[in-house]
């Protein structure tokens, strides 16, 4: 029998990648969307290909690396750029996780996103873990984090999906705050995936 797949999303500030590390730490295999799809923007033949077509040799310098700087100057002020990309990055890596779970012998296996619906990965799992927070508890994580500011955390948070919105399509949900303790949460949600396994 396949493995049952997980998402664990949420929005930023939310704690996803602190339930991924502690899910980890209980034996369950996580597959970490933002760091497989910067490896493969340099290791996938058709993302370079396309890649290139769009915006040119320069996107990678002359050892093969991908040309990060270089690249967001010209996605991030081009609406359609960004489409353009997601549309050619999101199905591959969606590909390369499939594969990665096809490959685990664990009965649960969980992938990290931030934009589960967005990239259409949740095509790709069995049930939906949502980490969430109040807003203000999201707001006060994330500011000063890479030399962000509050407005610039409230911008990224109100091109997010809405919370009720996510709350409505998962499966499970964590509350991630000082006043709720997640260890007891996570070992529920994973006896209650385990009694769905035959």
């Amino acid at each position: 029998m396949s493995a049952i797949r997980v998402a664990v999303t949420g929005g930023i500030g939310s704690g996803k990648s602190v339930v991924s590390h502690l899910l980890t730490m209980m034996g369950v295999p996580v597959y970490d969307c933002d760091s497989r799809a910067k490896a493969l923007m340099e290791s996938d033949t058709l993302i370079r290909q396309g890649l290139q077509r769009m915006f040119g040799e320069e996107c990678y310098t002359p050892d093969g690396k991908l040309n990060r700087k270089w690249l967001a100057a010209r996605i991030f002020v081009d609406k359609d750029a960004i489409k353009r990309v997601n549309a050619l990055v999101h199905p591959r890596v969606k590909s390369d996780f499939v594969s990665w779970a096809e490959e685990r012998s664990e009965q649960i296996v969980a992938v990290e996103t931030a934009i589960l619906f967005e990239s259409k990965l949740h095509e790709a799992v069995d049930k939906v873990l949502l980490v969430w927070a109040d807003a203000e508890t999201c707001i006060s994580r994330v500011e000063g984090r890479n030399g962000m500011t509050r407005s610039q955390v409230v911008s990224r948070m109100n091109n997010q999906m809405p919370l009720d919105e996510l709350l409505l399509l998962c499966d499970y949900a964590v509350r991630n705050d000082a006043d709720s303790p997640l260890i007891p949460q996570i070992v529920e949600t994973l006896q209650e995936l385990s009694a769905t396994i035959e």
